[in-house]
């Protein structure tokens, strides 16, 4: 389980690099559609690279996690319900705006069940 948190560790960086790089740009390529007067908006382009350092960061603490649960279990808790909590927030805008693409859907359902699984798993470890 540890090498696949290093792979989501991973990915989560990268998806962080692909906002930071791409900006707005990013979202087009998960199926927003956004007219060109929004992808080249540099509020949201700001915005969206923001996100995308704060996904790096995230991925950071996740690997840096995958180095020691027992000493970073309180980290990884507080990450796992950062992650929930960012499913719970795509509810919000399903509710508001409706269905976003498919891509974001299997992202939200991947964002409210992973985490239970994962700090169900992680109850085996304590300090010693």
């Amino acid at each position: 389980m540890i090498r696949l948190l290093k792979i989501g560790a991973s990915v989560f960086g990268l998806v962080g690099m692909l906002h930071i790089a791409l900006g707005v740009q990013a979202d087009v390529m998960l199926g927003a559609a956004l007219p060109r007067e929004a992808v080249e908006n540099a509020t949201l382009d700001s915005q969206n690279r923001f996100y995308g350092a704060a996904f790096m960061i995230y991925g950071a603490l996740l690997w840096l996690c995958t180095t020691d649960m027992v000493r970073y279990l309180t980290v990884f808790r507080l990450l796992m319900l950062v992650f929930f909590v960012g499913g719970l927030a795509r509810i919000v805008s399903l509710a508001v705006y409706g269905w976003p693409s498919a891509p974001v859907i299997g992202l939200s359902l991947f964002e409210l069940g992973l985490p239970p699984l994962l700090l169900w798993w992680a109850r085996g470890f304590r300090a010693p």
